[in-house]
């Protein structure tokens, strides 16, 4: 570990014994929001293109059983209604959120879950369910993946296919997440194109099993069980980039489905990549959802916008020490607005 990691470390562990960055005192009077994304045994992480999107079973495990303790936890909808409400419980409001409805989150995260009695809510791309069709990140991941395990003149297809599409070709090992997050900036249309030219450039090689979707049946059993169900757009295209009539589809007809396949109210959307504006939130409003979530970090008060809600993005690596165990005084560092960089 690097000595301004170790710095961080003490400056956050000092913070923690004076009680300056204590969660229930930092997060009296407001909705904190949790999310996490895949949740992987360390045998799968090991293999998807986007290990720092994972946590595995035992770190999920780790997390709920702090958050539990400083935290009164349920769902989005469940929350921020109490929230609204003015409820300021013993211990602060914190929802639990899972974007993206991957199949893990049914096999693992559930039974997690269960066991320390949280509800939770599961944001759904609704027509990449429909379809069973994986999300264009992992798609161009793991197609890259099979590109770089392939022999030189596959390695070389895949450079000049990154340099015609203007992507980074160089840090073999963080090659994948560096085309991905310049592929954000790309239009809409040429960013499925550079997929569709990788995923042809691969071949047909399947992704593993453990990378699918959940179904709509799994996704009505987590609502039998208490859980919330909201909307992660159709298609998990970035909002501010689509005309008005996009829009309505990918916020207001993705509600209507959701709706229709698994006959309960849809109240909470989840903006792809976290990317919201004005526009955008009103959209969300006009279909009527009741909230929105973003990407932004941060905690909420009162005055927050409900359509543009802040959450905290729960990363394993950012809150480990130097021997890889979770270090509960960093979460807390992170969360309380002391942390340089990110809000409260």
């Amino acid at each position: 570990m690097s000595f301004k990691k170790e710095i961080r470390n003490g400056i956050a562990r000092m913070l923690s014994i004076t009680g300056i960055t204590n969660p229930v005192r930092r997060g009296r009077g407001r909705l904190s929001i949790a999310t996490f994304h895949r949740v992987l045994p360390e045998v799968h992480r090991q293999t998807y293109p986007f290990p720092g999107l994972a946590v595995t079973p035992e770190e999920l495990d780790t997390y709920l059983d702090y958050l539990s303790r400083h935290f009164d936890c349920g769902t989005l909808a469940t929350q921020h209604e109490r929230h609204l409400g003015g409820e300021m419980p013993k211990r602060p409001l914190l929802a639990i959120t899972f974007d993206d409805a991957q199949h893990d989150n049914y096999a693992y995260a559930c039974p997690v879950l269960a066991q320390h009695r949280i509800k939770a809510s599961f944001f759904v791309p609704v027509a990449a369910v429909e379809r069973q069709e994986l999300l264009w990140h992992d798609r161009l991941g793991f197609a890259m993946l099979a590109l770089l395990k392939q022999d030189e003149g596959d390695r070389e297809q895949l450079a000049e296919i990154l340099a015609a599409a203007g992507m980074p070709t160089s840090d073999p090992y963080n090659l994948v997440s560096s085309v991905v997050q310049a592929s954000k900036k790309l239009t809409l249309n040429a960013r499925l194109a550079l997929v569709k030219k990788m995923s042809a450039a691969a071949g047909a090689i399947p992704a593993p099993e453990y990378a699918r979707l959940m179904t709509f049946g799994e996704l009505a059993g987590l609502a039998a069980e208490g859980h919330e169900i909201g909307s992660h757009s159709m298609t998990h295209c970035m909002m501010p980039e689509c005309d008005d009539n996009s829009l309505v589809y990918e916020i207001a007809a993705s509600r209507r489905l959701l709706q229709d396949r698994l006959g309960l109210p849809i109240e909470s959307f989840c903006y792809p990549n976290g990317n919201s504006d004005a526009r955008t939130a009103q959209a969300v409003a006009a279909a009527g959802y009741r909230r929105g979530v973003t990407t932004t970090w941060g905690s909420n008060g009162k005055e927050a916008d409900r359509f543009r809600l802040r959450r905290f993005d729960m990363v394993s690596k950012h809150v480990q020490d130097a021997d890889g165990n979770f270090l509960p005084a960093l979460l807390d560092f992170r969360m309380s607005g002391f942390y340089p960089g990110l809000s409260s």
